[in-house]
């Protein structure tokens, strides 16, 4: 039986193969840039849980659109100024973003007109907002999604004066996990097409999504649907928010199997922790002389309302008597 001598030259040949090929793999990943910041934050009112402790979340600020500010705003008038600028800051308690939640004045399913209207409305709440609470990031609850796709230019120019997207991705009782991923992946589109350069920060729930009146205790999502939630917002946003009704769902219990998920997802991560992000002065741009319907999408008007006969109501006469302020001029 021969036994073949293997020359010194050998392994010296394997080895500069082996690092010729190597070397520019070891400086093509020096050169990949750092991973962008995950923005994880706490917007939840649950009395036996701190997320911020536990999990190293960031709370976050929301402020709800006053009762008399919706008389406002439903009539294309603004609250006034010195009052929401009191109560932005008065939201404004946590290092989170400062989310503002008015549902009344979506930039969808409106003609034109009453589209650049609320345009207006929009862009003027961000700078008195950011005015209030310098340093916080400044953003709309849901403004993104349907209501970017409807006015495209205009939702363009409104991402310049928020830090960042807020959809929801709320999980109802009869939302498959695979329409929820689709919802995720048409946000992801809509923010890339309205600012890629924003980070798109959705608010999700670990309960399925009800109101306090139907289902006070509505059913914790399986421990193991939340991770695979919390896994592709890692993988396809910039981070989300936990929230939880301020009325009712107050007490975890034993159901903290999402909790165990939300604390190993945050460990996971590059940073091992949520990140404040770093905000910055907007540009004063000019504001848009009209908001465009996007060429292909359909903008359904609905008909106008027969023209009411009756005499207002006490409600109604008092929100007539509501304080607003009518739209800078251009």
């Amino acid at each position: 039986m021969k036994i073949r001598r293997h020359s010194l030259a050998s392994p010296l040949a394997f080895l500069a193969a082996t690092t010729m090929f190597a070397a520019p793999q070891l400086t093509a990943n020096a050169q990949q840039p750092a991973a962008a910041p995950f923005h994880a934050y706490d917007n939840t009112h649950y009395q036996d849980v701190d997320l911020v402790g536990e999990a190293g979340l960031v709370k976050a600020n929301i402020l709800y659109q006053r009762q008399e500010w919706i008389a406002c705003t439903a009539d294309d008038k603004l609250p006034p100024k010195a009052e929401f600028q009191a109560a932005v800051r008065a939201a404004a308690v946590h290092r989170g973003p400062v989310v503002l939640d008015f549902e009344n004045i979506w930039i969808k399913n409106v003609d034109a007109a009453q589209a650049h209207r609320r345009y207006r409305l929009w862009r003027q709440l961000f700078l008195w907002a950011k005015e209030a609470a310098p340093g916080h990031m400044i953003g709309a609850y849901d403004l993104l999604g349907p209501n970017s796709d409807q006015y495209l230019d205009c939702a363009r120019d409104l991402s310049q004066y928020q830090d960042g997207f807020f959809p929801h991705l709320y999980t109802a009782p009869t939302l498959t996990q695979a329409t929820w991923e689709r919802r995720l992946d048409n946000r992801v589109v809509s923010a890339r097409n309205v600012n890629s350069s924003k980070p798109l920060i959705p608010y999700i729930r670990p309960q399925e999504e009800a109101t306090c009146g139907g289902d006070p205790e509505p059913t914790y999502l399986p421990a193991d649907r939340w991770r695979r939630q919390l896994d592709q917002l890692g993988a396809k946003a910039s981070g989300f928010i936990v929230w939880s009704p301020v009325m009712c769902s107050h007490n975890v219990g034993e159901n903290r199997g999402w909790i165990t998920e939300t604390v190993d997802f945050m460990r996971s991560l590059p940073s091992a922790s949520s990140t404040v992000a770093q905000t910055r002065s907007w540009p004063l741009a000019p504001p848009l002389p009209a908001c465009a319907p996007t060429p292909g999408v359909s903008v359904p008007v609905p008909a106008p309302a027969p023209i009411s006969r009756v005499l207002p109501t006490p409600a109604a006469m008092q929100a007539a008597a509501v304080q607003c302020e009518a739209l800078p001029a251009f």
